[in-house]
């Protein structure tokens, strides 16, 4: 079916239920960023492959509301169909609420399933369509439609090990239970899958590229509960479990569960990350705060670091020797394909690594232009000696989720991409070199890395980074950094994140430099403590791109010590050849 077939299908429903609008989020019940295949009915109506947007109709017009990683990707698999593309979040671009209050009159209806919604979001919904008379009906699940629906994942838990986590389940539960009884409430509900899994330190593989199983959690003063299919529970999962305290119970009680907790006591929850039905099935006080497990996982204790900074070194090595295979490539003998397979194959080498932690992105040339672009068996460039390679990407590891991105210039490239690498590399370099006040956030800090772009007229339309998970979420929160003010939660000893500039010219290149950084103190005075950053990642940064009359000597010294540091944690584990390769690109310039 193609996808004008696709929505005249789904419009037929419509009128079955007296419909006249209807929205299809990129969601599952968890709220996830990344979701099981069974969830992706967005991408199937819609054609659109990216992991973030919107797709909304009514019975004329359709459209597809996306951000800035994905404007060039989405024009281009939309290309054919009805479906109109939406830029978010650019200037004189309404959302698709606004467009339903444009294209819809009071007394008409509009359909959503609640579970793939936060509570957040149809507050958001309904007060906007409160003002138009227009009526938002939360019961409509109309994803029956697709014909050759994936099934539910069930794959198998296993325990990730103290050893890794540095921190019992029954631990955490009881610091847990200090948060929410500080703010007086009496139990704490969550669909997040990433919290739950740190929660009680369980793994599984539900998700592409995710370690999570479907489930939720319910933590009352004095119980803890697992809301999990029974198959995928393992001996070892339940013992693990019963010894910490945990109860496992089946996947959908959770709804009755809330459903049932006493009316004089108060569950906490954070309505951006938990579902509609899932906050309305609760008949008890409801306390929203904010997501107490995100803000606790995302401080990585002393044995967790130290893991981490281990999983780095073997998936900087990984990539080292993929990047001197790629770069001693004959001329036209890879494709970008070929750098994903060769990521994976190198990453597998190395010990504890349970795959990617996102797919690839290999993008040669112009391809790089789309932040997200991902190559397919089918349609994947050739790659030459000219033009640069961008490549992004991350492993999964027993000892942590890493996340990097490395421009390599591949042949002869222009003085525009030479000034623009420059310009990316020194604001990476300004942002991993910060010294900050406690209590400072990333969006503060945020400038730090776009200033040089800036002053010549150039942005790019992401954030600068983000948080990185523990065996978990490739993107994790509260932290990171961007100009909005999403990234307003303070930077704390232990957590880490991703700084990562760009510059993305349609249709010619694609730049992006990207390191990973744990924060750290750094001094105290009399007006208080300082903090910096420590690096994670230690992969050579491609000097043949940069412009060194652009750099300062403090910039120049350093990246050689950057370099410096490269080559001595990297060699031990190379071979002869790669070593001396390694050498020459980790050299002072």
């Amino acid at each position: 079916m193609t996808t004008d077939e696709k929505i005249a299908l789904l419009r037929a429903e419509m009128e079955k239920s007296d419909l006249k609008g209807y929205i299809v989020p990129t969601g599952d019940p968890h709220i996830s960023e990344y979701v099981a295949d069974y969830y992706r009915f967005r991408h199937w109506i819609s054609g659109f492959t990216g992991s973030a947007g919107t797709f909304a109709l009514t019975m004329e017009k359709s459209g597809l509301w996306t951000d800035g990683r994905y404007y060039i990707q989405a024009e281009n698999e939309l290309s054919g169909s009805e479906c109109v593309l939406y830029r978010a979040y650019e200037p004189g671009v309404i959302s698709y609420i606004q467009f339903f209050c444009e294209e819809l009159t009071e007394g008409d209806k509009v359909g959503i399933d609640a579970k793939l919604f936060s509570k957040g979001a149809v507050t958001n919904i309904q007060r906007e369509f409160t003002k138009k008379g227009i009526e938002l009906v939360t019961d409509c699940d109309l994803s029956y439609i697709w014909e050759g629906r994936p099934s539910l994942p069930y794959t198998e838990l296993f325990v990730l090990g103290e050893e890794y986590t540095g921190e019992s389940a029954q631990s955490k539960v009881e610091r847990l239970r200090e948060k929410f009884e500080e703010c007086g409430a009496t139990a704490f509900v969550t669909n997040t899958l990433d919290d739950i899994m740190w929660l009680y330190n369980v793994r599984a593989n539900d998700v592409h590229c995710c370690p999570f199983a479907l489930s939720y959690a319910l933590v009352t003063k004095s119980e803890a509960c697992f809301y999990v299919a029974e198959k995928q529970v393992t001996d070892t999962v339940k013992a693990y479990l019963e010894k910490n305290g945990v109860t496992i119970k089946p996947y959908d009680d959770i709804y009755t569960d809330v459903a049932t907790i006493d009316e004089k006591e108060t569950v906490a929850l954070k309505a951006a990350a938990t579902n509609y039905m899932l906050y309305t099935a609760a008949k008890c006080t409801v306390k929203e705060t904010a997501d107490f497990i995100e803000n606790m996982k995302a401080v990585k204790n002393e044995v967790e670091n130290k893991n981490l900074k281990n999983a780095y070194i073997k998936d900087c090595v990984a990539l080292v020797k993929s990047f001197y295979k790629i770069y001693n490539a004959p001329d036209g003998s890879m494709t970008e394909r070929d750098v994903c397979h060769l990521l994976l194959e190198e990453r597998g080498k190395m010990e504890g690594n349970l795959g990617a932690s996102f797919d690839t992105i290999a993008a040669y040339k112009g391809n790089a232009a789309m932040m997200h672009y991902s190559p397919d068996e089918i349609n994947s460039a050739v790659l030459h000696k000219e033009g640069m390679l961008l490549i992004d990407s991350g492993g999964q590891y027993y000892d942590g989720t890493t996340d990097i991105t490395r421009t390599l210039v591949l042949g002869e490239i222009s003085e525009e991409e030479k000034k623009a690498y420059t310009l990316t590399l020194k604001g990476n370099i300004a942002l991993c070199s910060a010294i900050f006040m406690k209590g400072t956030s990333g969006s503060c800090l945020d400038i730090l890395a776009r200033q040089y772009l800036w002053n010549e007229g150039i942005d790019y339309k992401c954030g600068t980074g983000h948080g990185v998970g523990f065996l978990l979420n490739v993107h994790e929160g509260p932290q990171g950094f961007g100009p909005r003010m999403r990234y307003t939660y303070p930077f704390e000893i232990g957590m880490n994140a991703t700084i990562e500039p760009g510059v993305y010219v349609e249709g010619k290149y694609g730049i992006r430099i990207e390191n990973d950084v744990v924060v750290v103190k750094k001094m105290e005075t009399s007006d208080g403590e300082f903090y910096g950053f420590d690096m994670l990642s230690y992969c050579p940064i491609d000097t043949r791109a940069i412009d060194k009359s652009l750099m300062t000597d403090k910039e120049i010294n350093w990246l050689n010590a950057f370099h410096k540091n490269v080559y001595e944690k990297l060699s031990p584990y190379l071979t002869e050849e790669e070593k001396v390769w390694l050498g020459e690109e980790t050299k002072a310039i």
